[in-house]
């Protein structure tokens, strides 16, 4: 059995295919079949897979022709996030679009976007719906945009190691994305996992229970292995414990992220989440993502 201590660390590969490669990679933890070509194919055995979850970690954000802004105005596509503060904006996940683009009734107001993605991935998009109707502009530089804007439109996208206790907590933010490591799929008897469980030592745990704790952690790690002599992962995962060590990759807007730090960050939160997600926060004050006071 190994312990090890919580830590986060930010994905901020703005490459579509790369950056969705290594979210989705973190759910088999197959990520040392990463190679410098790997990303495409990996891609579209997603899409083929209808994995549609992976999809959400990569996000667009357009500048729009003001009549452009007012014709999405009136569809209102889900999840495409409009505004207009300094500039008309719209901002969308690959999983939203491609949801529409694979449509049979396709909206015809999404022929310009369509456009922009047949000529920008030509392999992935291949159904030659697109129309270059509107000009828009890919946002690269979230720097030139207002502090509305950035909180509304710019994605980050955090991997954190931290317990399942804490991940069954923050999966309940809602407009968020996250792609988990599976213990349906990972057999932790294997040497890529050196043969044991690993586990997080809970943050509050006093001293006069960490014998306690470990010991429990060492029956649960030996059942689990015992059940494995006789049943699959996604069936000996049962007696796995909350303290068991996870990755989840978990990308939303600025905004949400607020409302994580305000929810998460609080003295009423749980030790463990309250933790990791402080850390979080102060790595976002110091990208200048959000202000010291939020």
């Amino acid at each position: 059995m190994i312990i090890c201590e919580p830590t986060f660390s930010e994905i901020a590969d703005n490459r579509l295919f790369q950056k969705v490669e290594r979210c989705g990679r973190v759910c088999y933890k197959s990520e040392d079949k990463i190679t410098d070509d790997s990303a495409y194919k990996f891609v579209k055995n997603i899409c083929s897979n209808n994995h549609g979850s992976v999809l959400e970690h990569y996000n667009f954000t357009f500048s729009l022709e003001i009549p452009f802004y007012h014709i999405l105005k009136e569809v209102d596509i889900p999840f495409f996030f409009l505004s207009y503060d300094n500039l008309p904006l719209v901002s969308f996940n690959l999983r939203a679009f491609l949801n529409q683009y694979n449509r049979e009734d396709f909206p015809s107001e999404l022929k310009t976007f369509a456009y922009f993605m047949e000529v920008t991935y030509p392999t992935l998009f291949t159904l030659n719906k697109g129309e270059k109707e509107f000009n828009i502009e890919l946002i690269e530089d979230y720097s030139k945009l207002t502090r509305k804007e950035r909180d509304i439109h710019q994605y980050i996208t955090i991997s954190l190691i931290t317990d399942r206790g804490v991940t069954h907590e923050l999966v309940r933010h809602r407009i968020a994305s996250y792609s988990q490591e599976s213990t349906r799929y990972c057999n932790y008897s294997k040497d890529k996992f050196s043969n044991q469980i690993t586990v997080i030592k809970p943050v509050d745990l006093p001293e006069d229970g960490l014998e306690i704790w470990k010991q429990a952690m060492e029956n649960a790690e030996k059942s689990y292995f015992e059940l494995l002599k006789v049943s699959s992962p996604q069936i000996a995962r049962s007696v796995l414990p909350n303290s068991l060590k996870t990755e989840i990759c978990v990308t939303a807007s600025i905004n949400e992220w607020k409302l994580i730090f305000e929810l998460r960050c609080s003295s009423f939160a749980h030790p463990d989440i309250r933790y990791i997600m402080n850390k979080v926060k102060s790595y976002f004050i110091e990208k200048g993502y959000i202000d010291e006071t939020i």
